[in-house]
């Protein structure tokens, strides 16, 4: 058990949901249109992610923190890796993250994703998840959020869990994670969750209609919460006056 947090990535896919709006192009042959709104399924509690488990619960009990988180691609807005320095890179975030809800049923985490086109690399993470659509690929995302963890023996698991699909018996030991805070959500090439898993695109859980974020336990300090809210504050704002100028 260790009292220090570490940084975790976890690779899932990207659930997209289209809004077609057309675009005023009189001498175009055919109509135009852009993406506007994306849903990811972002995690599935219960499940083991790079030989760790993470547990339903502690994802139930973070997952409102993921609202107004921000969205970048590669993970090189939060860790830009240049020669042997790892250092955060504004350049790469495209947007942020919100409407985060969890299913109890499915134990699956969602959230939209907006992206502002202000942003330096937007254009090019519209172009990436069309090109996935056309060539029949999926796009994925990924979370970063930092965590505690401490070993815990198989048999103290949630009940239900199938550990032996992994190879474990009873006796084993697992890395075990709670404490989670969350950073961000990222765009990124290929992920661990696939459509199996239920996070690929076309799967959805089944959120009720009256879900909503919810307070979480989980701490964030003062002063993290206010630099998430300015940056999404500025962000939010670019997207009002993008539609104004349309």
């Amino acid at each position: 058990m260790s009292d220090e947090y570490e940084n975790f990535s976890f690779n899932v896919r990207l659930t997209t949901k289209k809004e077609k709006v057309e675009l005023e192009c009189k001498d175009c042959e055919e109509k135009k249109y852009e993406m506007k709104e994306s849903r990811a399924v972002a995690l599935i509690g219960d499940r083991f992610y790079h030989g760790a488990f993470l547990p339903a619960k502690e994802l139930e009990k973070a997952h409102a923190m993921w609202e107004n988180t921000l969205h970048d691609i590669n993970h090189q807005g939060t860790t830009d890796v240049r020669g042997m320095y790892a250092q955060s890179n504004i350049l790469y975030f495209i947007g942020y993250n919100d409407n985060v809800t969890y299913d109890k049923k499915s134990k699956s985490m969602s959230m939209d994703i907006h992206v502002c086109d202000n942003t330096h690399y937007a254009s090019a993470w519209k172009g990436y998840v069309e090109l996935c659509e056309k060539s029949g690929q999926t796009p994925n995302v990924s979370v970063s959020f930092r965590a505690k963890t401490k070993s815990m023996k198989v048999s103290k698991l949630p009940e239900g869990v199938d550990y032996k699909q992994y190879g474990l018996s009873e006796e084993d030991s697992v890395v075990y994670i709670y404490d989670m805070i969350p950073e961000a959500l990222s765009t990124v090439f290929q992920g661990a969750c696939n459509d199996k898993d239920g996070c690929g695109i076309g799967k959805s859980c089944s959120v009720e209609e009256d879900a909503s974020p919810e307070e979480s336990e989980a701490e964030v300090t003062e002063e993290e919460r206010h630099e998430r809210e300015e940056i999404v504050t500025w962000l939010k704002n670019h997207e009002k006056k993008e539609e104004i100028d349309k």
